[in-house]
C-alpha cells in the first residue's frame, strides 16, 4: 500500500513540477511577439482493478499544449496584409501627391506664368522684351515640365529598388519557413507538439503577410504549405520557391516579379502579386506613378503640339511663316506633318526569335490619348489591344487587322496609328507606351524674338486711292487662320493660303431680291456664280475665315492675300495662341491643359485620401484582430500568478502524500525489529 501512495504522490509531484516549469515558461515569454500561452494536458491513468475494486495510479501528463486559434491567427495575417499595404501605398501615394500638387512650384503656376507672356506680346506685338520674356517663360514651363518628370523617374528608380528589397524579404521569410515546417515535422513525429517552434512559424507568416499575401494550407504531419497569387507555391514542405525582380521585357526601366521553378523563370501578371507591401508598391507603380507621369507627359504634349500647329500658322516679324515653336520626336509623314512619335514600342522577350514582324506608330489624334500604356497581342488569329491600367481588352475587326499590317496602319480609338511590317507569329506581343521620354527630349525651337508669330499670315485689304474705292459701308474684320489643333495628321496651313482671293460685291436680283451679292475670285476649288451676302456672317476659303459686315455698294471689293513685312503691329496669331490656353483640346476635347492635369492631382489626391482613411481603418482592424488572439493566446500575468500558486499547493501537497508513505513504509519496516 505504502508503495502506491508512494507512486501517487511522485506522479502529482511531477504533474505540479511541470506545471511550475510551463508557468515559468509562460511568464518568462510575457513580452515574446507571437508567443501563445502553454497549459498542460493532464488526466488519471488507466486504473489497477484489485480484489477490492479499481484502485487509481495518481496523475498523467499527456501533453503540453498552446492556447491557440487557428482561425483567429488567420484573421491577424489578413488584417496585417492590408494593414501593411495600405499604409505602403500611402506613404508612396503622399511623395507623389506632394510632387504634382506643388501650389508654388508645379506644372500650372508655370502654365499661367507662360500664357501670361503670351498676352502680353498679344498686347504689344512688335515690343523686344516681351516677345524675349515670351522665350523665357517658355524655357521656364518647359525646364518645370523636365524637372518634375526627372522627380517621378527618380520615384520609379527608388520604387525598383523596394521591390527588389521586399522580393528578398520574401525569399528569406519564406526559406525560414520551411527550414521551420522540417524542425516541426521531426520533432511532431515524437507524437507532441513542438509549441515554440509552432509560434515561431506563425511570428514567420505573419511577417510574410507584411510583404505580401499569403494562402496557408496545414498538413497532417505539422508542415504547412504557402502560397502566393493564382497558387503559385512558395513553401510546400521544406522546400522553397523564390520570387524574383527582374525587368520588365516590355519596359525595361520597370521591375517585374518572377516566380523560379525548376530553373525556369515565370512572371507573374502585376494583379496576381497582391497585398502587403509588395503588392501596394506594384499597385501605386501602375495606378498613381504612371497615371501621374503619363499625364504629365501627355499635358506637354498636348501644349507642344497644339501651339506648334498654331504658332506655324501665323507670321514673324521677318515676314516669314512661322516654325514649330518647341521640337520633340516626330515622324514626317509628308509635306507639312509631323506627327509625334509613339515614345516605346518593344517587343516582349518571349517572342519569336528572330523577330518576323515589326510594330510602328505615331500619335494621330491627341484628343483621343489616354494616360495608358498598352500591349498589342497576337495569339495566331486575332490582334488584340490590350489597356494595361484596367486589363481591358479590344479585339480589332477583321477590317482592322488588315490595315494593321499595311504601311497606312490601323488607328485606334484611343487616338493612335499602329503599323505591323509582317504578320508576327503566334504569341508575340508588344509593349506600347505612346508617352514616354517626351518631356526629356523636347527643347524650345525659337531662340530669335523676332520668330515669334504674332501676326496673321494673311491680311484683308481694300482698294485705295487713287484706284477705285469702297463707297459703302462694308466693314471688314481681318481673317483668321485656324489650324486643326488635335488631329496631327493635319497640315497646319492650306496650301493655297497665299492665293489672293477677292470678293467684289455686286447687285443681283437672281441671287437676292434686295441686297447684294458677291462673286469670288482666286478661291480653290474655284467659285462660279454670285453669292448672297449676309451680314455679320463668316466666310471661309483657301484655309481662312473672315467675317463681313455693314452694307457694301455695289462694285466694292475686299482682297484677302499675304500679310505685309512691315505688318509688326499685326497681333491675331498671338491672340490665337493666347486662346489655346483655354480651349479643350484634352480627353476627348472635354479639357485644357491646366484641366488635364488637374484632373490628375485631383485623382492622385482622391487616392491619397483613400489611402488615409483605408489606411486608419486597417491598422484598427489589425488591432482589434490581434486583442481577438491575444484574449485567446497571449499570457496573463495575474493568471499565472493564480498558477504558481495552484501548482505550488499541488507540489507541497504531493510531496507530503509521499512524506507519509514513507512514515507508513518505515513503520512496517519496524514491525519486524
Amino acid at each position: 500500500m505504502a508503495s502506491s501512495v508512494f507512486g501517487i504522490g511522485v506522479s502529482g509531484l511531477n504533474a505540479a513540477n511541470l506545471g511550475l516549469t510551463t508557468t515559468g515558461h509562460n511568464i518568462a515569454n510575457v513580452n515574446t511577439d507571437g508567443y501563445s500561452r502553454q497549459t498542460i494536458k493532464q488526466s488519471a491513468p488507466y486504473p489497477l482493478l484489485t480484489g477490492n475494486g479499481f484502485n487509481g495510479l495518481g496523475v498523467q501528463v499527456d501533453s503540453i499544449k498552446r492556447v491557440y486559434d487557428q482561425f483567429l491567427t488567420r484573421a491577424v495575417d489578413i488584417a496585417q496584409t492590408q494593414s501593411s499595404y495600405q499604409q505602403t501605398r500611402l506613404a508612396h501615394l503622399a511623395e507623389v501627391n506632394n510632387i504634382v500638387a506643388d501650389p508654388t512650384a508645379g506644372v500650372s503656376p508655370a502654365l499661367q506664368e507662360f500664357f501670361a507672356s503670351v498676352q502680353n506680346v498679344a498686347t504689344n506685338p512688335s515690343n523686344p522684351p516681351s516677345r524675349q520674356s515670351m522665350l523665357s517663360s517658355a524655357q521656364t514651363l518647359l525646364n518645370r515640365f523636365q524637372v518634375f518628370s526627372q522627380r517621378l523617374n527618380e520615384q520609379r528608380a527608388s520604387l525598383n529598388g523596394e521591390i527588389s528589397n521586399t522580393v528578398g524579404t520574401i525569399n528569406a521569410y519564406a526559406a525560414q519557413v520551411a527550414d521551420l515546417n522540417g524542425k516541426i515535422v521531426v520533432a511532431q513525429s515524437s507524437g507532441q507538439p513542438p509549441n515554440d517552434l509552432l509560434d515561431q512559424r506563425d511570428l514567420l507568416v505573419k511577417d510574410l503577410n507584411k510583404m505580401i499575401k499569403t494562402t496557408s494550407l496545414p498538413l497532417s504531419d505539422g508542415s504547412i504549405n504557402l502560397f502566393v497569387g493564382n497558387g503559385q507555391g512558395l513553401v510546400v514542405g521544406s522546400q522553397t520557391y523564390t520570387l524574383g525582380a527582374v525587368p520588365n521585357p516590355g519596359n525595361t526601366e520597370s521591375l517585374s516579379i518572377s516566380y523560379e521553378q525548376n530553373g525556369k523563370s515565370i512572371l507573374l501578371p502585376d494583379n496576381l502579386v497582391t497585398g502587403g507591401q509588395l503588392g501596394a508598391l506594384l499597385d501605386y507603380r501602375n495606378q498613381s506613378l504612371d497615371l501621374a507621369q503619363n499625364s504629365l507627359e501627355r499635358t506637354a504634349l498636348g501644349l507642344l503640339s497644339t501651339f506648334n500647329q498654331q504658332h506655324q500658322a501665323g507670321q514673324d516679324l521677318n515676314g516669314n511663316m512661322g516654325k514649330a515653336f518647341w521640337s520633340y520626336p516626330t515622324t514626317n509623314l509628308g509635306p507639312g506633318i509631323d506627327a509625334p512619335n509613339i515614345g516605346l514600342i518593344r517587343p516582349n522577350t518571349n517572342n519569336s526569335v528572330p523577330a518576323t514582324a515589326a510594330l510602328t506608330g505615331y500619335i494621330q489624334d491627341i484628343s483621343k490619348l489616354t494616360t495608358s500604356n498598352y500591349e498589342l497581342s497576337f495569339d495566331g488569329t486575332n490582334y488584340a489591344l490590350g489597356n494595361l491600367s484596367d486589363g481591358t481588352k479590344y479585339t480589332l475587326t477583321a477590317a482592322e487587322a488588315t490595315a494593321l499590317t499595311t504601311p497606312a496602319g490601323f488607328t485606334s480609338s484611343t487616338g493612335l496609328s499602329l503599323s505591323l511590317s509582317a504578320t508576327p507569329a503566334a504569341g508575340d506581343r508588344f509593349t506600347i507606351m505612346p508617352l514616354k521620354g517626351l518631356i526629356d527630349q523636347a527643347k524650345v525651337n525659337v531662340s530669335d524674338p523676332r520668330e515669334i508669330a504674332a501676326a496673321g499670315p494673311v491680311a484683308a485689304v481694300e482698294p485705295k486711292a487713287p484706284a477705285a474705292v469702297n463707297t459703302g459701308t462694308l466693314k471688314v474684320y481681318q481673317p483668321e487662320v485656324k489650324p486643326q489643333t488635335a488631329v496631327t495628321t493635319d497640315t497646319s496651313i492650306d496650301p493655297n493660303l497665299f492665293t489672293p482671293v477677292t470678293l467684289t460685291f455686286v447687285s443681283d436680283p437672281s441671287v437676292v431680291p434686295s441686297g447684294m451679292a458677291y462673286s469670288v475670285t482666286g478661291a480653290v476649288p474655284a467659285v462660279t456664280g454670285n453669292l448672297p451676302y449676309q451680314a455679320g456672317a463668316e466666310i471661309s476659303y483657301n484655309g481662312w475665315t473672315m467675317k463681313l459686315d455693314g452694307k457694301p455698294a455695289s462694285g466694292d471689293s475686299v482682297t484677302v492675300q499675304k500679310n505685309a513685312v512691315t505688318a509688326s503691329s499685326d497681333n491675331r496669331n498671338a491672340l490665337a495662341l493666347g486662346k489655346l490656353q483655354t480651349t479643350r483640346v484634352l480627353d476627348g476635347n472635354t479639357a485644357t491643359y491646366q484641366e488635364s492635369y488637374g484632373r490628375m492631382v485631383s485623382t492622385v489626391g482622391t487616392q491619397t485620401s483613400e489611402a488615409t482613411i483605408m489606411g486608419k481603418a486597417q491598422g484598427k482592424l489589425l488591432i482589434t484582430a490581434e486583442n481577438n488572439r491575444n484574449s485567446v493566446s497571449a499570457v496573463n500575468l495575474d493568471e499565472e500568478a493564480a498558477n504558481l500558486l495552484r501548482y505550488q499547493q499541488a507540489y507541497q501537497a504531493s510531496s507530503k502524500v509521499i512524506q507519509i508513505a514513507q512514515k507508513a513504509f518505515d513503520e512496517i519496516v519496524n514491525l519486524g525489529r
